[in-house]
């Protein structure tokens, strides 16, 4: 689901626990994998205020059939605009492992596993972050990409050489580095 960030507060890893708390709770699970940028929390406390700024957590259960129709059921309990998303100023939405497709091998060695409470939550890798950023390159994913450059919490020889080792093709890999130019520009 798209969405205009331009009101929605940064994300604190205050934030990032809440939501992993009322997920646990509403899909009776206890382990996620956050993606996208409400990742930052976890991968870039630090960062800036514009890069950690969004209204929505992407995350999902590992993938269980018997539990699918079920897990669709409750995901407006915690959707955009449920009384969850006004009490916090942000809401979940629960993505599938296709999210991660095309991600390069070894992410989950990479990714950032932390306990919140009983509940195992992997976190994707600020790097895996921006290459799935750059792979997808939708304006959002290049301003975030921009911001991200622009306040440090990205090196871009950092980025490019993740990129240069992980694509896993010439045309994939220079499709990825123009739009990491853009974002750059």
């Amino acid at each position: 689901m798209g969405q205009d960030i331009t009101n929605a507060k940064p994300l604190t890893f205050a934030s990032f626990e809440i939501a992993i708390r009322k997920a646990a709770e509403v899909y009776s699970e206890k382990q996620f994998i956050v993606v996208g940028r409400g990742s930052v929390a976890v991968t870039l406390p630090a960062s800036s205020d514009n890069l950690r700024r969004t209204g929505v957590i992407d995350l999902f259960a590992p993938f269980d059939e018997t539990k699918v129709d079920n897990w669709a059921a409750l995901d407006g309990t915690v959707a955009a605009e449920s009384s969850f998303f006004i009490e916090n100023g942000f809401y979940i939405e629960r993505v599938g492992e296709w999210t991660l497709m095309t991600q390069p091998s070894g992410w989950q060695e990479r990714a950032v596993q932390l306990k919140v409470d009983d509940i195992e939550v992997y976190v994707l890798h600020h790097l895996d972050l921006a290459y799935n950023k750059l792979e997808a390159g939708r304006p959002k994913d290049i301003e975030f990409m921009r911001e991200g450059l622009n306040c440090k919490a990205y090196d871009y020889v950092e980025v490019l050489e993740f990129i240069q080792k992980h694509a896993p093709d010439q045309e994939t890999r220079e499709m990825i580095l123009e739009k990491l130019r853009l974002s750059a520009a």
